[in-house]
């Protein structure tokens, strides 16, 4: 079953009658249910007896800061998405507010009805999507309790259950930030193709395109509040940050059809000069795969369009490739890389282009078939010199 959100999304409005109104005749036939009350404890009330995905407050209720109310709600919706208006200019009310965390959207008053549109659909993107999430999440878990019962007679069909499961991991992780979906299967289609140009067949070539997929997949571990920060994040934020390569390989321990794949996962963040993470691993110590995926990673952050800057153009990624060939990449790997004509990048780029997230993801993890002997991490995880 493909993934998809709800199409009715509850939001709770409490303001001034001004407040309501706008968000009550400007989207009422937007996919949104919107409940309005003028009093915190009304809306108070409206959550103990509902559930809401989203809660809207003015700063200025009549009876308490919108802040103040916000917090509270937290004790009767935990997983509700929280937005805040503030008063154009308000800058105390508004530092407050970015200092306190915990609000997932401000909108500035007088409220604009496109700024409030893409505020709504976000937090509802958001929302459904962490509830998907959250749904696969509890389903692996249960998958990897039967795993442990399972005779080696069900080993095809515990396979293709992980790559299910895996696939919509997968899928879930890109939802989570709006900002680069499709990066993972992209960099997976890049790595296969730059391995190829090495002269990499067979089930190797497919294991490299698996370990691309999943390379972040560690990142399931990883607060939202440090994974979507827009701004820098602190010393200890990034050290947590930096765990996602080993989690993402503990969570591939279970399955065994994907040992080389943990291993590109693991060295995914590491660097040809020893100056990456988890390891500081150095050359060759780095698996192949890995080496293959940091350019592939590269090449797509330059060529993709990021809120702060839009896609460079494939002459200069490609300059910054050569220009990083022996500190950040494999030279040799550089040099296959720069053998692919600049078309192919164009067409794996655009054959994605209006798929569905989900549906793609679903076919992109396939279980090798199973054999008699199965291959031991001993022959799987030796890097290719």
């Amino acid at each position: 079953m493909g993934y998809s959100l709800p199409k009715l999304t509850k939001i709770l409005v409490a303001g001034d009658i001004s407040t309501g109104r706008f968000f009550l005749d400007n989207f009422k036939d937007s996919g949104f249910e919107i409940h309005f009350v003028e009093s915190s404890m009304g809306a108070m009330q409206q959550l103990e007896d509902g559930i809401f995905q989203i809660v809207v407050a003015d700063d200025r209720l009549s009876d308490m800061s919108g802040i103040q109310f916000l917090e509270r709600c937290k004790t009767f919706a935990p997983d509700i998405l929280r937005v805040l208006i503030v008063r154009e200019g308000d800058m105390k009310v508004l530092i407050e507010a970015i200092n306190r965390g915990g609000i997932f959207k401000i909108l500035m008053d007088p409220l604009d009805t496109k700024e409030a549109m893409n505020a709504l659909s976000d937090a509802s993107l958001h929302y459904w999507t962490e509830k998907e999430h959250e749904r696969l999440s509890n389903l692996i878990r249960e998958q990897n309790t039967e795993l442990v019962v399972r005779t080696i007679n069900q080993d095809k069909e515990i396979h293709e259950r992980t790559a299910s499961l895996l696939n919509g991991l997968v899928a879930a992780l890109d939802l989570r930030d709006s900002d680069t979906q499709w990066h993972s299967r992209r960099v997976s289609l890049y790595s296969r193709r730059i391995a190829k140009a090495l002269g990499i067949k067979g089930d190797e070539l497919s294991q490299i395109e698996r370990g691309a997929l999943l390379h972040d997949i560690g990142k399931i571990g990883i607060r939202d509040s440090i994974l979507l920060k827009p701004g820098r994040l602190t010393k200890e934020e990034w050290e947590e940050m930096k765990r996602h390569p080993e989690m993402g390989y503990r969570i591939l321990e279970g399955s065994d059809f994907l040992e080389h794949e943990r291993i590109i996962v693991l060295h995914h963040q590491e660097r040809y000069d020893g100056k990456g993470y988890p390891q500081g691993l150095k050359g060759k110590e780095i698996d192949i795969g890995a080496r293959i995926f940091a350019i592939a990673d590269t090449f797509d952050a330059m060529t993709s369009d990021r809120p702060y800057r839009k896609s460079l153009p494939f002459k200069i990624a490609r300059e910054e490739i050569i220009r990083c060939s022996g500190t950040q990449f494999d030279p040799r790997i550089v040099e296959a890389f720069l053998s692919v004509p600049a078309h192919e990048w164009r067409e794996i780029r655009e054959r994605l282009e209006g798929r569905d997230l989900h549906q793609e993801s679903q076919s992109a993890i396939k279980p090798p078939p199973i054999t008699q002997t199965l291959i031991t991490p001993q022959d799987n995880t030796k890097p290719r010199e």
